[in-house]
Parts: C-alpha cells; sequence; structure tokens
C-alpha cells in the first residue's frame, strides 16, 4: 500500500464520483484497488499507472536524463537459487542498487535468493506466466539451443566465454525465449570453469576416467562428455553428492571450484584435475509483457545495469576461484593439464559435437563461426541486447 498525495487522493475521488466507479480510500490516505485489478497488476508487477493501481509521485529533477521523477512505480521480482554469499546474490545486490538509483525509484527490486520461490524451473516458469518479473539460473529448457554453449572444450578462458555469450549469435538463440513469454535480458557465467575430481586416481589422460563412477547433474553435454571419456555416468542430486562420495557410492564427480570448496569435496577427495572443460551460461529472464510495458528510457537502464550485474558476477566468480583452489589444495592433490595433455581430451571429445550436428542440434556452419567468435575474428557489437 502506498501513500497519495492529497492533489491525488482529490483527483481520485472526484473520478470515483463522476463515473460512478467503487475505489475507496482508507483514513491513512493508502490506495484501495478492486481485488481483480490489483491482483492482474501485481502479477506483471505493474504497481504504477497500469489500470487501477496508479500510484502517482512527486515530480522533480531525475537522474541520468530523466527529467522528473517517476509517475509510475513499477515493482520487479527477482527470484534465483544460490545462497546470499554467492557471486550471483553479490551481483543482484550490485543490480538492484544502480537499477534503483538510475531510476529514481521506477523500478523498485525485490530479491528471493536460495531458491525461496521454488525451484530454478518453477521461477523460469513463474517468469514466462508473470507471476514474478525475474529469474537468473542455469535452466535452459525454453533456450535448448543455448547448451551449444557447454560442449566440452569450446572455451578456453574467460576472455573466449565472454566472447561467446555476448555475441549476436547468442542474442539470436536468446529470441527463442519470446515464443515461452521470456526475454533474455544478458547471459553470465553460472559458476566458473568446471573441473574432475575423484578418489581413485589422478585424472592426467582421457583413459584415466575410464571405469569410474562419475557424478553428473543430468545435463546433456555432461552425461555426453563423460560417457566419451569412458566413464560411468551417475545422477545424483547436488544436495546428497557429500555423502555419496563419502559412502564410496560414486567415485567422482565435475563441478567448478567454488563449489567443490564450497561443499567441502575435498574431505572425500583425494584427486582434482584442472581440465576446465566445460562453462555453463546463466540467462537473465525478465517476463516479456512487464519488459515491454516498461518506458524506454527504462528499458535501456535496465540493459545497463544487466551489463554491469554479469561484469561484476565473473569478477566475484574469478576471485573466489582463487581462494577455492587454496582451500582444495591444502587438503588434497591438484593437477593442472599441460597443454599436450588437454589436447588429447579435446580429441576424445569429439564424439560429442558429431552427436549434436546429426541431431540437428548444431550445423558445421554455426560451430565454424561460434570458433570465429572465440578467436575474436567476428566483430562485437552486442553488449548484450
Amino acid at each position: 500500500m502506498r501513500t497519495i498525495y492529497r492533489a491525488g487522493i482529490l483527483t481520485a475521488a472526484l473520478m470515483v464520483l463522476v463515473l460512478g466507479g467503487c475505489s475507496s480510500f482508507d483514513r491513512g490516505g493508502e490506495e484501495m484497488a478492486s481485488a481483480a485489478g490489483r491482483g492482474a497488476d501485481a502479477r506483471l508487477g505493474l504497481d504504477a499507472g497500469q489500470g487501477p493501481n496508479a500510484v502517482l509521485k512527486e515530480g522533480g529533477q531525475g537522474k541520468d536524463g530523466l527529467e522528473k521523477k517517476p509517475e509510475k512505480i513499477y515493482s520487479m521480482q527477482i527470484g534465483h537459487s544460490q545462497p546470499v554469499d554467492n557471486p550471483r546474490h553479490q551481483s543482484f545486490l550490485l543490480f538492484k542498487k544502480l537499477l534503483e538509483e538510475k531510476t529514481d525509484g521506477g523500478i523498485q527490486v525485490d530479491i528471493y535468493p536460495a531458491g525461496q520461490l521454488g525451484s530454478e524451473a518453477s521461477m523460469l516458469e513463474q517468469v514466462c506466466d508473470g507471476t514474478i518479473q525475474g529469474f537468473r539460473g542455469g535452466q535452459l529448457e525454453i533456450v535448448p539451443r543455448m547448451l551449444v554453449f557447454s560442449l566440452p572444450f569450446l572455451c578456453e578462458d574467460r576472455t573466449q566465454a565472454e566472447r561467446l555469450v555476448n555475441s549476436e549469435f547468442a542474442r539470436e538463440i536468446s529470441m527463442d525465449s519470446l515464443k515461452s513469454g521470456a526475454t533474455i535480458l544478458g547471459i553470465g557465467d553460472a559458476g566458473g570453469f568446471r573441473q574432475f575430481s575423484n578418489s581413485v586416481r589422478m585424472i592426467r589422460r582421457p583413459e584415466d576416467l575410464r571405469g569410474l563412477k562419475m557424478r553428473s547433474n543430468g545435463m546433456d553435454t555432461i552425461n555426453k562428455t563423460l560417457e566419451a571419456l569412458g566413464a560411468e555416468v551417475m545422477t545424483v542430486p547436488y544436495n546428497d553428492l557429500y555423502m555419496a562420495l563419502k559412502a564410496g557410492t560414486i567415485d567422482g564427480q565435475e563441478n567448478p571450484w567454488v563449489n567443490s570448496s564450497g561443499m567441502r569435496f575435498y574431505e572425500v577427495q583425494k584427486y582434482f584435475t584442472e581440465v576446465n572443460y566445460q562453462f555453463h551460461p546463466e540467462p537473465f529472464y525478465v517476463n516479456t509483457r512487464w519488459y515491454e510495458s516498461l518506458p524506454r528510457e527504462y528499458q535501456e537502464i535496465l540493459e545497463e545495469c544487466t551489463q554491469e550485474m554479469m561484469k561484476e558476477n565473473n569478477r566475484l566468480i574469478d576471485e573466489n576461484e582463487v581462494q577455492a583452489m587454496e582451500n582444495i589444495r591444502a587438503n588434497a592433490e591438484i593437477y593442472t593439464l599441460s597443454s599436450e595433455e588437454r589436447q588429447a581430451f579435446v580429441e576424445a571429445t569429439q564424439v560429442v559435437y558429431e552427436e549434436y550436428m546429426e541431431n540437428g542440434l548444431l550445423t558445421r556452419d554455426e560451430l565454424a563461426r561460434m570458433k570465429r567468435i572465440i578467436r575474436g575474428e567476428e566483430e562485437q557489437d552486442y553488449p548484450y541486447r
């Protein structure tokens, strides 16, 4: 409920008398919208100037080229699955600060971390139907072609990964989300490059994975990569992984350094290999109808703040990786592949690319284009939209 200025009350009261409407206001001057109107607006975060839920605000000089304080307030509810000390949440805090400052409070952001709004699949569905306005995570169900960004050994470092997710090719793939009612404003890194660990032997060659029971989260590119290397793939929920490793139900797992350190896998895994075989794209989805209802200057500010959020997210991941590796090295062995050793893994996993092309998920031209982008040979005029 928001306080309405006296002029707004008098105007609204006059409209009620003239139009014979049924709106009413309490003694504190707070708006009492009809249940149906309020519900429809709140569903899309339109609690300002949309239907019966208009809230008038005091005028004045704004920031960043906005001449007046906002006459309409848009609420933005955002969900994600990571805890509050994770780079995803920390970068969302920067996003909230910048967005509210640059719109002079015209967009009010509420962040719900740690799966408070449900699973990642559920939160993405909520964005698509307008229950919430934003979600960021690794769910790619409505953009299945984005899975090709996680093909094994596609990128070698952060620079290459950022070229790919900020490319025109990424924008083209992202357009698929519009069919489901969501707009992708940017793509970040879901946690850093992924590494191997196990409790049996050090992994230096592709053959060292042969016969190992390796955990996967069920992602297709992970499954196919481990299978190509000869491992026995087993799906185990993330929260059950530590105990499965401790009990010996599985031999090993793959995760970014930050995850392996945070989950203390080094207590139940002796051997870690720095292989950097895969990174996971992390789209930021917003409800399309809500986004398109915003004034154009708000859309531009939202896109700018998204770019800054993704930069902060990636910076924090890189920063946290250093400490995570130190934690693991103090408790287990870490082996870093040489260029020649890594190339053997690259060659052993080419079968995954062939399978994706055979299944129509990737064409040879698209693969060639991704490689040009990664090498910096395709002009980048798209960060992000």
